[in-house]
């Protein structure tokens, strides 16, 4: 029982910081609106900690090749890439889209998302570091703030993508999924969570 208390408190503070970052600002609100309650919340805490994974694995990749290979940091973000998209598709699949089934059309899905948006990337990377060490003389610094230039501009691509392509899904099943936690919750009655309150 102090579980499921447990669990129907953490469903509400997610859903409840969603509608907080949502009124917070105007112009995310909008984009935000068809969007079920929590969602985008659970996606920004799946993407925060993807973006932490993924940018060490970038940079811990660039310090191993870098000595070793010329533009080693280019081969850095194909291997952290390939690593982190399926770091990034257990994440989505099971805590911000909860869908059930389709391991594989969904993983080479959420490849195509995240290769689509990564080709742009590799495209500006080699400019970035250019740009960064003749522009700001930057030298050794220059790949590891170009690969978190990168990293930062794919966040809202890759939702949308992810949304509407990798974990497609009927759009009743979408809002049931989404509203799952708060539905398979039964409501306690008001004497339990007062005594469960008491106890701890």
């Amino acid at each position: 029982m102090r579980r499921l208390i447990q669990e129907k408190a953490v469903a509400n503070a997610i859903e409840n910081t969603d509608e907080k970052i949502r009124h917070a600002s105007p112009r995310l609100a909008r984009l935000t609106s068809h969007v079920p309650p929590g969602q985008f919340f659970r996606y920004l805490m799946v993407g925060v900690w993807n973006t932490c994974f993924g940018y060490g694995t970038y940079a811990l990749f660039t310090a191993l090749l870098m000595p070793r290979v010329r533009f080693g940091y280019i081969y850095a973000a194909v291997l952290s890439s390939l690593l982190n998209i399926t770091i990034a598709y257990f994440g989505y699949k099971f805590f911000v889209f909860k869908t059930h089934g389709n391991y594989l059309q969904e993983w080479f899905r959420c490849i195509l998302v995240y290769g689509s948006g990564m080709l742009p990337g590799l495209v500006l990377l080699p400019l970035l570091v250019e740009g960064l060490h003749y522009g700001f003389h930057l030298q050794r610094s220059a790949p590891y703030v170009a690969g978190a230039l990168v990293t930062g501009m794919t966040v809202l691509y890759s939702f949308f993508g992810h949304r509407h392509f990798t974990f497609r899904v009927p759009a009743d099943a979408a809002r049931e999924a989404a509203m799952q936690p708060a539905k398979s919750m039964p409501a306690a009655p008001l004497g339990l969570i007062e005594e469960e309150a008491k106890r701890s």
